[in-house]
């Protein structure tokens, strides 16, 4: 099980993502009715978002007239990003990790959820590639993203070492020879790198002393 490189989702494994938090906000601006919000966030057009086959003023433009929005570009933007909350012991391990060896992203995401995050959140400049699906107009699980992200970060796949809360996404990365963590979790996701890396736990304890500090 020799590991060159650790690549990480993004979503549900480092930060979570809530819909119900924008929901109620995109409401107050269309009249209360949540129905056509819903229907909005499930319409095959946000895949497409993510596979960059639309521009951010056209998926704009659909959002507005398909939710009845009243308001502005920017506070559309404000309120579809900020669903987001990091998870503290995913990204604990991740500074461990990242003392002994290279991290990546591979993310299904949307041009401005990547610009988002990489706004926000400081801890994204500890993975070092970050493979974003609008980007690079695949998404997950095609085996080319994984392709892809391996050889950006120069590793053979066989010593690749993926991450990713969904089992389709995994199946992906496998058929390319990837090794593979289910963590829909972060329990899970502790024990699935304590059986690649047993000495993660001391590494990781390390890290919540410096933070107390």
């Amino acid at each position: 099980m020799n590991i060159d490189a650790i690549f990480f989702d993004l979503g549900m494994v480092l930060v979570t993502f809530d819909w119900d938090i924008a929901i109620p906000r995109f409401a107050a601006r269309n009249g209360g009715n949540e129905k056509i919000i819903k229907e909005f966030l499930a319409h095959p057009k946000h895949e497409s978002f993510e596979r960059n086959g639309i521009s951010g003023e056209a998926f704009y433009a659909f959002g507005r007239d398909s939710i009845k929005w009243r308001g502005s570009q920017q506070e559309f933007q404000q309120i579809w990003n900020e669903i987001f909350t990091e998870i503290p012991e995913a990204i604990r391990l991740a500074r461990a990790l990242a003392q002994e060896y290279p991290l990546h992203v591979i993310s299904n995401t949307n041009p401005w959820h990547a610009a988002y995050v990489e706004a926000k959140y400081e801890w994204i400049n500890l993975f070092e590639q970050r493979i974003y699906s609008c980007a690079v107009e695949f998404r997950k699980p095609d085996p080319r993203i994984y392709q892809l992200a391996a050889e950006r970060a120069g590793v053979p796949p066989e010593r690749a070492l993926f991450i990713d809360d969904r089992l389709e996404n995994l199946e992906g990365a496998q058929k390319i020879g990837m090794q593979t963590i289910h963590a829909p979790t972060t329990q899970l996701l502790r024990a699935g790198l304590e059986k690649y890396f047993p000495h993660l736990a001391k590494i990781a304890n390390a890290e919540i002393v410096k933070e107390r500090t």
